[in-house]
């Protein structure tokens, strides 16, 4: 973390604007692949900028330069009538180098970074399972057979994602989340044009993790 020599003034702010905004943030998207909601940048955004605003805060957030393969977030919190600030980096990897894979490492960043910040969460706490999980399903081999269908989302459910939302998870899926990300686009009744593209994007992934597979062979 980063900070001005004194924070007084801007942590009686920053109280003031937790207390207001409470601990939790109400998750308006869903990811149709694992079946989990989340809280947008364009929610998060919309419900802290007018707190922060009345306890003139103001929020800056920009990349600066990291290391090959990443993006760094920089998130500032700057005290109007004090000049004081606080401040945090959040680096995200970029698993596809295209505008579109940075983009989304970018988005990623200045969620989690803001969020941290402020002291917000946005779901319920699975004590961990879901890195674990993912950890363990990173260590395992493509799979040789094809999974066990998943059952197609009921259309009159929550809301889908967007096809970039959904393309971004794809590109950042480990073996197992990509096996089932093609479970379920093989087993949901989507546009002709979308599911070639998600289909497209799930091939280029399992590429880039075969390489990676025989990189570490």
């Amino acid at each position: 973390m980063i900070r001005s020599d004194s924070i007084a003034s801007i942590g009686r702010a920053l109280a003031s604007v937790q207390a207001e905004l409470g601990g939790w943030i109400a998750p308006d998207s869903t990811n149709p692949m694992y079946d989990s909601r989340y809280a947008s940048l364009t929610v998060l955004i919309g419900s802290i900028r007018e707190v922060l605003n009345k306890n003139e805060i103001a929020l800056v957030q920009a990349p600066v330069p990291g290391m090959v393969g990443s993006v760094v977030m920089e998130t500032m919190l700057i005290h109007g009538p004090s000049g004081e600030y606080i401040g945090s980096y959040c680096e995200m990897p970029v698993e596809t180098l295209d505008s579109h894979g940075v983009a989304s490492a970018q988005t990623y960043a200045r969620r989690y970074g803001l969020m941290a910040l402020l002291g917000l969460a946005h779901g319920p706490d699975d004590d961990g399972n879901a890195a674990n999980n993912a950890a363990v399903c990173a260590s395992t081999p493509l799979p040789q057979e094809a999974p066990e269908p998943l059952k197609p989302r009921v259309m009159n459910g929550p809301r889908l994602a967007s096809p970039e939302a959904i393309l971004a998870e794809i590109e950042n899926s480990d073996v197992g989340r990509l096996a089932s990300a093609e479970c379920w686009v093989n087993n949901t009744q989507l546009d002709a044009h979308l599911s070639a593209r998600l289909k497209g994007a799930i091939a280029q992934r399992r590429r880039i993790l075969q390489r990676q597979q025989h990189q570490h062979a």
